[in-house]
C-alpha cells in the first residue's frame, strides 16, 4: 500500500471554495448597496423633517436676527430639490432662499397646495391646510422605493411610511 504524503488541496476543492467565496461576496455586495439606498432616503427624510421644524420655529419665534416675518416661513418643493424661503410665497429670485438638492431622489408627489408649505406667523400652523392634501412622497430614482411623509395642520410630521 502506497501512502500519499503530499499535502494540499485538489483542484476540485479549490474551485468549490472559490465558488462559495464568490457567492458570499456577491450576496454581501448586493445587501450593502440596498442598505446604502435605504440610508439615503432615510437621511433625506430626517433632514426634511428637521427643515420643516426649523421653518415652523422661525415662523413662530423669528430667525437668528430676532426678526419675525409677518408672512411666515415656508418650504417650496420641486421634483429634485426643495427651497426654504421667507414670506407667504416662494420667489425664486430671493437671495435669502436656501435650496437643498436631492441626490438620487425626487419628490414624486406633493399634495400640498402650490407644492409648498407655509407656516403662519405666531401660531406656526400650516397656512390653508386641507385635510387629505397633506402628504409628500419621496422616491428613490434607482430602486423606485417610495416613502410618504404626512404632516398635520400644526406642522407635525405624523407619519412616514
Amino acid at each position: 500500500m502506497v501512502k500519499n504524503t503530499q499535502k494540499g488541496f485538489t483542484l476540485v476543492e479549490l474551485i468549490i471554495i472559490m465558488g462559495i467565496f464568490s457567492f458570499l461576496l456577491g450576496f454581501i455586495t448586493i445587501n450593502l448597496i440596498n442598505a446604502r439606498k435605504q440610508a439615503s432616503i432615510n437621511a433625506t427624510i430626517t433632514t426634511l423633517t428637521s427643515d420643516v421644524k426649523q421653518q415652523q420655529v422661525k415662523s413662530m419665534l423669528g430667525d437668528n436676527s430676532g426678526t419675525v416675518s409677518n408672512n411666515g416661513y415656508g418650504i417650496y418643493f420641486e421634483p429634485n430639490q426643495y427651497t426654504l424661503f421667507k414670506g407667504s410665497s416662494h420667489s425664486p429670485s430671493d437671495n435669502l432662499n436656501l435650496v437643498i438638492e436631492l441626490d438620487g431622489l425626487e419628490f414624486s408627489n406633493v399634495s400640498f397646495s402650490g407644492s409648498k408649505i407655509v407656516f403662519l406667523p405666531g401660531s406656526g400652523e400650516v397656512e390653508g391646510f386641507i385635510d387629505g392634501s397633506n402628504t409628500i412622497t419621496i422616491r428613490n430614482i434607482q430602486s423606485n422605493e417610495e416613502k410618504i411623509i404626512t404632516i398635520n395642520r400644526y406642522g407635525v410630521v405624523t407619519g412616514v411610511n
